[in-house]
């Protein structure tokens, strides 16, 4: 892992990545809740159930267990566990972090404002700002960009929206908090690489040097 990305402007994702975690936060802050926030959940939330069948195991990637898979991965194709390191840190570190900004929102979940949606994971209950499934898939996603050749990216990126997309048709998020988590998750992700990056450059600076 170097200490940038193998990106051509990670700088510019980083400033999406905060446009977007600030537009979302606003969203998720308005009291009543937007209307088309409101008719764009029950909209994604009426696919067919085979649709959410198919989503269910793609959403399992935004569980805490998908950062250590990668970082299991890693370490036996990549043999570098530098970036096994920053996929566990970066991949715990949003999913307890999401978990801090929903009790500083407080945001409740689609059930609470929407009686008639079709939940179908848990009970519906508890806060929805942000999206800790996708956070965590969007960190756990860049991070593994770092090691994967460019042509394979999208396929990565496309299973981190999956993982936001599915959150909304089982009934447990609203739209702004899957584009909060994905916000988040990138910015995460992107800080816990350049760390990691910096750290191994300075480590094997001092190992030169002795």
């Amino acid at each position: 892992m170097t200490t940038t990305l193998h990106f051509d402007h990670p700088g510019r994702i980083a400033i999406g990545a905060a446009v977007g975690l600030g537009v979302s936060g606003v969203v998720a802050l308005q009291s009543p809740i937007p209307a088309w926030e409101l008719d764009l959940t029950m909209w994604i939330n009426g696919a067919p159930d085979w649709v959410a069948s198919v989503l269910y195991p793609v959403m399992q990637l935004g569980t805490v267990l998908a950062p250590l898979l990668l970082a299991v991965v890693v370490l036996v194709w990549k043999r570098d566990t530098w970036t096994a390191a920053a996929a566990v840190i970066g991949g715990v570190a949003t999913w307890f972090a999401a978990k801090g900004v929903k009790q500083l929102v407080e945001r409740g979940r689609p059930l609470q404002y929407l009686p008639e949606i079709d939940v179908r994971e848990g009970s519906g209950t508890g806060l929805g700002f942000i999206s800790g499934h996708s956070a965590v898939a969007a960190c756990t996603a860049l991070i593994a960009m770092t090691v994967l050749p460019r042509r394979s990216r999208p396929v990565v990126a496309l299973l981190a929206v999956l993982v936001g997309i599915g959150r909304i048709v089982h009934g447990v998020h609203l739209p702004a908090d899957v584009v909060g988590g994905w916000s988040f998750g990138v910015l995460v992700g992107l800080a816990t690489v350049e760390v990691m990056g910096r750290l191994r450059a300075r480590l094997t600076e001092q190992e030169d040097a002795a």
